[in-house]
């Protein structure tokens, strides 16, 4: 019997919607197995960082990088001791050397006023290296208190009484407390000048440089040396490297230069004179004469 159209047309939209709905099943289906593999692999993925993190943190606090050797080296054992101090660095405390900042403790140990340069080194697993330079006193700023200086013009420390190596360093006075800072160069041309003139007497091993007790800064900031027995030399506040010569040249050649109350240095090609008393060699007068650095040969 054949079919009519209209009951053609139902079988076939029956049909039809007997697939859509077995294609929407097996879309959910799917859907389904692939939300919960999502899923699975999210829970994996953070079960797998869980881990490793742990595994991390068991590694990072296990004691084979705990901080067991600290090596300070390039300096004396006093600031070794205080270097070690102010750094907190100490071994077998749980320090752990994969935690701790080359650059944090090289700001620390480069605070310390006696240290001039540093390097910080770590050592795995477990050592810690601090190779220093330590400033090295060469005077003593008088201004109040003692002060130990290096040859930068760094205040370095305090001294009450000084040791036999201290006592053998020059005395600068003249410098206002105020501008004194521990750690600290001192901010004035005049302090850097007088370290110079250490450097121009040690460097020429005059038997000048034997005699000076202290470098005096004016108020002007002029120089004046002191050398023992109170003879006061007047450098002034110009150059004075190209005088020092002529200053030793006088010394080998003046008879009794110890009778002097002052040399005058300030002058050019010229060196002005005046013994104590007005009493010197030869009678000269009290006010004061002149000796030309042209007299190399000649006697006084």
């Amino acid at each position: 019997m054949a079919l009519s159209r209209t009951t053609l047309e139902k079988l076939i939209k029956k049909q039809r919607i007997r697939r859509r709905g077995l294609a929407t099943r097996s879309l959910r289906r799917h859907g389904f197995f692939v939300r919960v593999a999502k899923y699975l692999g999210v829970l994996l993925a953070l079960a797998f960082l869980a881990l490793a993190g742990f595994v991390l943190y068991r590694f990072f606090i296990s004691p084979y990088f705990e901080l067991k050797k600290l090596v300070i080296a390039g300096v004396s054992d006093d600031v070794a001791g205080e270097i070690r101090a102010l750094t907190r660095l100490e071994p077998h405390k749980g320090i752990n050397l994969l935690f701790l900042r080359e650059e944090r403790i090289l700001e620390t140990v480069l605070k310390h006023p006696r240290i001039e340069s540093a390097v910080v080194t770590k050592c795995y697993p477990n050592a810690l290296m601090i190779l220093a330079r330590e400033r090295k006193p060469v005077a003593i700023v008088a201004a109040g208190t003692l002060y130990l200086i290096d040859h930068d013009g760094y205040v370095l420390d305090t001294v009450v009484r000084p040791d036999r190596d201290e006592q053998r360093f020059p005395f600068i006075t003249g410098v206002e407390r105020e501008q004194i800072v521990l750690g600290q160069p001192i901010p004035t041309k005049a302090a850097y000048r007088a370290l110079d003139l250490f450097d121009c007497l040690s460097e020429a091993d005059s038997a000048v440089a034997k005699l000076v007790s202290e470098v005096r800064i004016g108020r002007d900031e002029g120089l004046t040396l002191v050398l023992s027995g109170g003879i006061e030399v007047l450098l002034g506040t110009s150059d004075f490297a190209d005088r020092l010569p002529a200053l030793e040249l006088f010394y080998q050649k003046y008879r009794d230069f110890n009778s002097l109350e002052y040399v005058d240095l300030r002058f050019q090609n010229q060196i002005i004179y005046r013994p104590r008393g007005g009493q010197g060699a030869g009678n000269l007068p009290a006010s004061g004469r002149p000796w030309l650095a042209s007299q190399a040969r000649g006697e006084l």
